[in-house]
């Protein structure tokens, strides 16, 4: 009993606004006011009951609003109820923080409009934002604002990759390529979210309530162009990365190159220190007053003489 009192009184918080000036109302007030808004976080399930019974919703609609993956998705309740989910990338508190995606689910009549994320709240709206609008513009409003942050994350990225592939193709020794792949990871899961964002964005468009509305088109527009962008600098990076890995062949092959030319220069030396080395009894030129100048300059001449012929077939 304690427990649902609790929980009873968490639903009552100041969780509901309304539109017109943004004042915060409690959850019940929402529910029987007139233009009102709901933001709700890990909604309880006495409050999920409630939007269910408000709306009409079966128990398949509140499984999906709970499913913080669920794609996105378009669907009208009944004729006047607005059912729709899309996906986007969680704001980040740091830049070192794993990279994170859920899913909003939006319920919407005529005089009500809910915000639902599954978990915690992931994204913050601004009274400034929402004031004085209409249900229909404040679904429209939240969508747009939405679908701006997902593009700014890739305009951000996008900005990050360029200067990183520039640092990696100025010295490819050091080229973190572990973090190029995570930003190219990262802009592919990004042009997904924004493909199939669009798709259920251009299905609300066709819906006759939503089917000339200004914002609606720009964020299909945004979209697109974030897809767009996504795409080929994920193509670009993997283009890059090709470039670093060949860079860094090459490298290593002009090392072995230089090491085996050395290792075939200086094999003549060790071949002639080592018969001047052996213990024999009669070595005539180790009698000769000149031998060990004679067998000095002969290293040096062969040396040089490997050198010069490596250097005319163009192996160094």
């Amino acid at each position: 009993m304690q427990a649902e009192n609790q929980s009873t009184s968490s639903d009552n918080a100041m969780l509901g606004h309304r539109l017109g000036d943004m004042a915060d109302i409690t959850f019940e007030e929402a529910l029987q006011g007139k233009q009102m808004l709901l933001r709700l976080a890990n909604p309880t399930a006495h409050q999920l009951a409630s939007l269910a019974q408000r709306f009409s919703l079966d128990e398949l609609h509140l499984k999906d609003i709970r499913n913080p993956i669920h794609p996105p998705y378009f669907s009208r309740i009944k004729g006047d109820v607005l059912h729709i989910i899309l996906r986007f990338p969680v704001e980040r508190e740091t830049e070192e923080e794993a990279s994170e995606v859920s899913s909003v689910s939006i319920l919407a009549d005529r005089d009500l409009c809910v915000l639902i994320w599954p978990g915690k709240r992931h994204h913050r709206f601004s009274h400034h934002d929402l004031t004085g609008l209409d249900v229909d513009e404040c679904v429209s409003k939240i969508i747009h604002i939405l679908v701006d942050h997902l593009l700014e994350r890739v305009y951000v990225l996008r900005e990050d990759m360029e200067e990183f592939e520039d640092e990696c193709l100025t010295d490819v020794g050091k080229a973190d390529l572990n973090s190029l792949l995570q930003m190219r990871k990262e802009l592919a899961s990004l042009a997904r979210l924004a493909r199939t964002n669009a798709i259920a964005i251009e299905k609300l468009r066709d819906d006759s309530t939503y089917k000339d509305n200004l914002r609606l088109a720009d964020a299909d527009e945004h979209m697109h162009r974030a897809a767009s962008i996504a795409e080929s600098r994920a193509e670009h990076a993997l283009n890059v990365m090709q470039a670093v890995q060949s860079l860094l062949s090459q490298r290593l092959n002009d090392v072995m190159k230089f090491i085996a030319v050395i290792t075939v220069i200086m094999t003549p030396m060790g071949i002639i220190a080592g018969i001047f080395g052996m213990n024999f009894t009669n070595m005539e030129i180790l009698s000769h007053p000149h031998g060990f100048a004679l067998s000095i300059w002969g290293m040096i001449v062969m040396g040089l003489g490997f050198a010069l012929y490596f250097k005319m077939r163009k192996w160094w």
